[in-house]
Formats: C-alpha cells, sequence, structure tokens
C-alpha cells in the first residue's frame, strides 16, 4: 500500500472535518467576514481535494500498470489502491451533485 496516498486521504478527510467544525461556528454571524478570503480559501480547498483525488487516481493507475508489467507488487494492494482511488472518486461526485443541485435551487427561487 503506497503510505502517500494514505496520508493524502487521512489529509482530505481531516481538511472537510475542519471545513464542517469552521462552517458550524462561522454560520451564525457573518458581520465582519472578508468575502475575498472565503472565496479564496474555498476554491484552494476545492482545488487540493481535487489534487488529491487526480493523485489517488494516478497512483492507482501506475501500480496496475506496475503489476501488469510483473513488477513485484502484492495484488491486495493494487486492488486497494484501485478502491481508494474509485471511492475517493464517489465522494468527489457526490460532492459535486449536491453543489449543482443547492446551486439550482437558490437559482429557482423567487427574488
Amino acid at each position: 500500500m503506497n503510505v502517500n496516498s494514505a496520508n493524502s486521504m487521512q489529509g482530505m478527510i481531516n481538511q472537510m472535518r475542519i471545513m464542517a467544525s469552521q462552517s458550524q461556528t462561522q454560520a451564525p454571524g457573518l458581520n465582519g467576514v472578508n468575502q475575498t478570503e472565503g472565496v479564496s480559501s474555498f476554491g484552494e480547498a476545492l482545488s487540493s481535494s481535487l489534487k488529491s483525488v487526480n493523485e489517488t487516481q494516478m497512483t492507482a493507475k501506475n501500480m496496475a500498470e506496475a503489476y501488469d508489467r510483473g513488477v513485484d507488487i502484492p495484488l491486495a494492494d493494487v486492488m486497494l489502491s484501485m478502491q481508494k482511488s474509485s471511492m475517493a472518486y464517489q465522494a468527489t461526485l457526490q460532492v459535486r451533485n449536491k453543489v449543482l443541485s443547492a446551486y439550482q435551487d437558490i437559482m429557482k427561487m423567487p427574488v
């Protein structure tokens, strides 16, 4: 199993927990919030999450190709990296769907 992919997944989970706790503490009062900071930090978090998912997918692809070439990599490690990649992609897809749904709901609201 690749240590970097495990660390990146754990980092992404920790980042999501931090963002969830921040949203609960910051939601009641928005006075004094700098809007550009929120946008840039959200953009950075989104970008880093997508990069992490991409790295996980590339690691799984490289491990599968190495296994196919005959490199001494246990099949279990290859399968675990492929499952981690799949789960990271599915989680990203679900987040995208929720964000899209929320956007559509907001656009349907009367002004």
